[in-house]
């Protein structure tokens, strides 16, 4: 037997006000969108924009609401530590604080209750607008992957771009803190900006994902309207909005 700790890819939900039926009804709205991307899905809960008294917060009425949308609780992190008995009396594991971080001012408004793909190592604001153009980031280190990318395989490139230069299969996963290019067709779900690069965008020379995300903000291939589908294309995020554009 081996225990080991890996990156893995968790949905976090940024907790910012105590009204558990306020964020389980817009949770079930952001839930319907992509039910298949949600269902059954991992989730952290994170207090470091809690406005309310976490004393007053409803750990289990929370954790019991998660489980009737679908998703699995997997711990907390960020609140008080004066909360830590409540949520572990609750059934909440506790998660090493981290430092919120954000690659735009905090004057920007924050849209309430968002959920994001997000790295559990890392911790991010949720960002509720974003310039028009956003200038195309590089990163310091690539990461290269020469062979096909197969069904059930996920593949991280952590602080890095990722070039693909092999298919990816559907059903697999491939996420990169920068930018992903990818010689070949593209299926399977692929995030780019993985860690709330909102300037990271995705490359590739057959568009088939089954879903698409930049910096946390995803759309379903099959419910976009684009006439891009089996042909080269980029993707960007435009505020809250990816564009699919042509190559």
């Amino acid at each position: 037997m081996q225990l080991k700790g890996e990156m893995s890819m968790l949905n976090v939900l940024h907790i910012q006000d105590t009204d558990v039926s306020e964020i389980c009804s817009k949770l079930e709205q952001k839930r319907d969108e992509a039910p298949q991307f949600f269902m059954q899905s991992p989730i952290v809960i994170d207090g470091s924009e809690l406005s309310g008294n976490a004393l007053e917060f409803d750990f289990s009425a929370l954790k019991q609401g998660l489980l009737d949308l679908g998703f699995i609780p997997v711990g907390s992190r960020n609140f008080p530590p004066a909360a830590n008995n409540l949520m572990r009396e609750s059934g909440w594991a506790i998660m090493r604080d981290q430092q919120s971080t954000s690659s735009v001012s905090k004057s920007e408004p924050v849209q309430k209750n968002q959920v994001k793909d997000s790295p559990v190592e890392e911790s991010k604001e949720n960002i509720n607008t974003a310039p028009q153009t956003n200038p195309v980031a590089v990163m310091k280190n690539q990461m290269t992957v020469d062979r096909p990318v197969r069904s059930g395989q996920q593949v991280y490139a952590e602080n890095s771009d990722m070039t693909v230069l092999s298919p990816t299969s559907a059903g697999s996963e491939i996420m990169a803190d920068g930018s992903i290019h990818i010689y070949g067709a593209l299926r399977g779900r692929v995030l780019a900006g993985a860690r709330g690069n909102e300037s990271a965008r995705i490359y590739c020379q057959s568009l088939q994902a089954e879903l698409i995300a930049i910096a946390g903000r995803y759309q379903l291939l099959d419910e976009s309207d684009t006439t891009l589908k089996g042909k080269p294309a980029m993707i960007r995020l435009d505020g809250e909005k990816l564009v699919i554009e042509a190559l």
